[in-house]
């Protein structure tokens, strides 16, 4: 049985009809009548009454539905990429890069941290390692070659994101968190190939304080035996990747014990989201880089360095956020460019055709020169 809520008028011609069939005392239902005055003084009352149970029930059900389940809104994720640390000559002794070496945009207002330690050999003139933004949230994403300010005192280094980073995230939005609930009931009977798929998805690594600096941002799942059935029956393939590339083999790790099953610290066993039987590898998706050469015609008034940058970044965007498997659209990318303001006409030497990936790979920007 559904509740539906009545309106004013509705609830004043309810109490009408009802005072007609009880009593032929009152003639007179006109507006601005006594009956009428006094029919409307508690028709205005239940009317609020019922729009404060709608909103009520709108509030509480969504609540008590998560409450249930124990699904919480996720919070804000902090951004994380590859940091580029350079010398200007070759290393002729070790140069080493400590964990927690901090590196800022030139505004100051954006700060990442690496991850691990980090070693320019001799002989090298670079290092990349991953670091995680200070700050949660999409704000401390940033462009290619944005983090160029160095925060420590290293001799001689340098530093700068070779790409841009886009790993961060806001806090879950209310429509995002219904959308991620579906496709958790969809999925509690486990077993299914959607079912392995959001059980990886939910890998996350945490550092000391809890805050989370790699996470599976993109996964994709091959059955061997549908292309070749010499392969075994119960053999899956599962690729993940972290959306900014290098995804570490603790990723791995934690995406193969979350989708097996496993024993928590406390020793309660906590099911896995693959068939009894099967046997399911967790591996990282290979990347294709994808080249992109052009020319761009320009505007009237347009600065072309400024409008190049801006579509380079376009393009580089949107290569890095297609799924595993997911090709590169020449069409696509050709849109893209036309819609950075100030670009007239684009014409593209590379690629020639839509960029096809394979089924367990993932597309990342590769040389995209526009010039």
């Amino acid at each position: 049985m559904s509740f539906q809520i009545k309106d004013f008028l509705s609830i004043v011609a309810s109490m009408i009809n009802y005072m007609r069939g009880a009593t032929d005392k009152i003639s007179d239902y006109n507006v601005g009548s006594v009956a009428r005055t006094l029919i409307e003084a508690p028709a205005i009352e239940i009317d609020q009454l019922y729009q404060q149970m709608l909103f009520g029930l709108r509030d509480a059900i969504p609540a008590a539905t998560y409450l249930s389940f124990d699904f919480p809104a996720l919070a804000a994720g902090s951004a994380y990429g590859f940091l580029q640390f350079s010398l200007s000559a070759a290393a002729t002794t070790t140069m080493t890069i400590p964990a927690g070496t901090q590196a800022q945009n030139s505004a100051g207002t954006i700060t990442y941290a690496t991850n691990a330690d980090a070693v320019i050999p001799i002989g090298a003139t670079s290092v990349e390692v991953l670091a995680t933004a200070t700050t949660t949230g999409s704000a401390a994403n940033v462009d290619a070659d944005s983090l160029t300010v160095l925060m420590s005192s290293l001799s001689g280094v340098s530093v700068t994101n070779p790409a841009a980073i886009t790993t961060g995230t806001d806090a879950e939005t209310d429509d995002a968190r219904k959308t991620r609930f579906v496709a958790y009931v969809t999925n509690l009977a486990r077993g299914t190939g959607s079912a392995i798929l959001y059980g990886a998805k939910t890998a996350q690594i945490t550092n000391s304080a809890g805050q989370v600096t790699e996470y599976v941002k993109y996964c994709g799942l091959v059955e061997p035996y549908v292309s070749d059935h010499s392969q075994p029956v119960g053999q899956v393939n599962v690729y993940i990747h972290n959306g900014s590339g290098g995804t570490s083999a603790a990723l791995v790790a934690l995406a193969q014990q979350i989708i097996d099953g496993y024993y928590d610290a406390s020793g309660t066993p906590v099911p896995g989201y693959k068939a009894a039987g099967v046997i399911c590898t967790v591996a990282v998706a290979p990347e294709t880089a994808v080249t992109v050469t052009g020319t761009l015609s320009y505007t009237s008034g347009a600065t072309p360095a400024t409008v190049a940058a801006a579509a380079v970044a376009a393009i580089n965007s949107y290569i890095t956020g297609l799924d595993i498997g997911v090709p590169v659209l020449l069409a696509e990318v050709i849109a893209l460019v036309m819609a950075v303001s100030g670009v007239s006409n684009v014409s593209l030497s590379t690629p020639t055709a839509d960029v096809v990936i394979a089924g367990n790979a993932k597309a990342m920007p590769g040389t995209v020169t526009l010039s």
